[in-house]
């Protein structure tokens, strides 16, 4: 990794002629009036198909789809959203090579969570729906891995930024300064962790599985300021948290050893089993009188027992997960924890 950041510093000190667009298609808008100089690449970087309701008429419409679709040149046919990356001009060539090898930087496991990272700004903003699933894909290609993960380090996903089309950023540069933060988060992951249950975490997330890509997205914007061992999100201890007597572990993660828990409120929390543990763990703190320790965060407005409308709460329905982390980490620094 020091060998490509170095590579990449040094192209960026040459102020290359080279240009990063993002081209933003729906069903309604398509780009039609862009002249493209030459040379040029173009790559989709995901795509969002839509609510799935698992239907007849929705399995046969996106089965033709899937049918007559040329996945190589335009992806998946019927999406609501596509969005493909484009760069322009004579170093073109030389960044694909590039980018292609900090992609594979990246293991499996880290690329699904670049993959998920890419339309969670999208998927997190879609009005909540009783018809389905949200159906939403990427591109494994790893400069598409790359180029999803050095849009995302800008903070650059979220389609009102897409929709401008045009980016001006020197892509070298701009994946300088994503390695530049790879660096630097693995250095604060050089200390060997304590064993989860007996590690002390700044932040511990409460949530359904319905909201994974959202708190997903949000995990990741925390590690990234507070560091990976101060953030408790269960899909980063898989191995840890597979025993016996999990309830007791996690009452204590979120009782004990967590200064800030963060709780994802909506009607899929009231109705999961491992979320109503953890809100008994949570209610006996406030309980306590411990309410410096509780952030509550409501994704929609559906009852949940134990919780009264004098209880302060914040509406993060219309909010993308980096404001929900940066409304985290200022409660985390604001001295009441």
């Amino acid at each position: 990794m020091i060998r490509l950041q170095k590579a990449f510093e040094e192209e960026a000190g040459k102020f290359p002629d080279l240009s990063l667009s993002i081209l933003y298609f729906s069903q309604e808008a398509i780009p039609t009036d862009r002249t493209f100089r030459k040379p040029n690449h173009q790559i989709m970087l995901w795509q969002y198909y839509g609510q799935f309701d698992g239907s007849d008429d929705t399995i046969g419409r996106l089965y033709n789809h899937m049918q007559t679709s040329n996945f190589a040149m335009a992806g998946l046919r019927g999406c609501q959203f596509s969005c493909y990356a484009l760069l322009e001009g004579e170093p073109t060539a030389h960044f694909i090579r590039m980018a292609q090898r900090a992609g594979n930087l990246f293991s499996e496991k880290e690329c699904d969570r670049i993959k998920i990272q890419a339309i969670a700004d999208l998927t997190s903003n879609l009005s909540p729906s009783t018809n389905g699933k949200p159906i939403s894909c990427s591109n494994s290609n790893r400069l598409a891995v790359w180029l999803n993960h050095v849009l995302h380090h800008l903070g650059r996903t979220h389609p009102r930024y897409i929709m401008e089309a045009k980016i001006d950023i020197d892509p070298y540069a701009a994946s300088l300064s994503a390695i530049d933060a790879m660096l630097a988060t693995k250095k604060r992951k050089v200390a060997a962790p304590s064993a989860v249950d007996a590690r002390r975490f700044r932040v511990a997330l409460s949530f359904p599985g319905e909201r994974r890509s959202l708190v997903c997205a949000v995990a990741d914007h925390l590690k990234s300021e507070l560091g990976s061992d101060s953030v408790f999100y269960d899909n980063d201890y898989v191995a840890e948290l597979a025993r016996p007597n999990l309830d007791v572990l996690l009452e204590r993660i979120y009782h004990d050893n967590s200064d800030l828990i963060v709780v994802f409120l909506c009607g899929d929390y009231v109705a999961k089993e491992w979320c109503g543990l953890e809100w008994r763990a949570i209610r006996d703190i406030i309980k306590q009188r411990r309410d410096a320790t509780v952030m509550l965060l409501r994704l929609d407005q559906a009852e949940v027992p134990g919780l009264f409308s004098i209880d302060g709460h914040i509406d993060v329905t219309t909010w993308s997960p980096a404001q929900i982390a940066e409304a985290i980490v200022k409660r985390l620094r604001s001295g009441d924890v």
